[in-house]
């Protein structure tokens, strides 16, 4: 087991986590990220995918990630369910990349049934702040409305922010960080 999280997790979940290969990575450090992904999702099977999906979030995050590079929708609902479930710490941020990749009505589903879920509970600070903007991007690559109903004034996005002061839970600021993510793999990775 020591050999595939070597292989497959260690050299990629930290830069994967918070999207640190796009915010927090030098030129050098990119290019060299870029390198080893490029090289591991050529040997990327669903075997793997499926050892990376049922291990910790380190796994979760890491596998979720390169489904969403290589645009595996196939495993959409396995994703989407661990998404839903919220059981892993930090995992969400790779299932929702990976499900706002894939941009079809299964991750529209997904992504519904979670802000459903979780953004009346104010309390809980999930991975609302990536499934908001992960579902208006799939809204703006598909000519879609699904994220009005939650973001329009009064909405469940307004109810569940307003006691959240810092400025990370501005949707405008959640939106141009999400959209840098997902540009900087379509630029290096498609």
């Amino acid at each position: 087991m020591d050999e595939f999280i070597n292989q497959w997790v260690a050299p990629y979940y930290l830069n994967i986590l918070h999207g640190n290969y796009c915010f927090k990575l030098n030129d050098d450090e990119q290019t060299s990220f870029n390198q080893n992904v490029k090289n591991r999702l050529d040997s990327l099977s669903d075997q793997i995918v499926n050892q990376l999906l049922s291990g910790g979030w380190r796994e979760q995050i890491t596998g979720s990630w390169f489904c969403g590079l290589k645009d595996w929708s196939q495993f959409a609902d396995t994703i989407g369910a661990k998404l839903v479930e919220s059981k892993m710490t930090y995992a969400g941020q790779g299932h929702c990349f990976a499900l706002a990749r894939f941009a079809n009505d299964k991750s529209v589903r997904y992504f519904t049934e979670y802000l459903e879920i979780y953004l009346p509970q104010s309390k809980l600070i999930y991975d609302q702040a990536w499934v908001m903007p992960a579902l208006m991007w799939i809204d703006e690559r598909n000519s879609t409305n699904h994220s009005g109903r939650f973001i329009s004034s009064g909405g469940l996005w307004e109810k569940y922010v307003v006691d959240k002061k810092s400025d990370v839970w501005q949707l405008s600021y959640r939106k141009e960080n999400f959209w840098r993510l997902m540009s900087y793999c379509q630029e290096n990775f498609s």
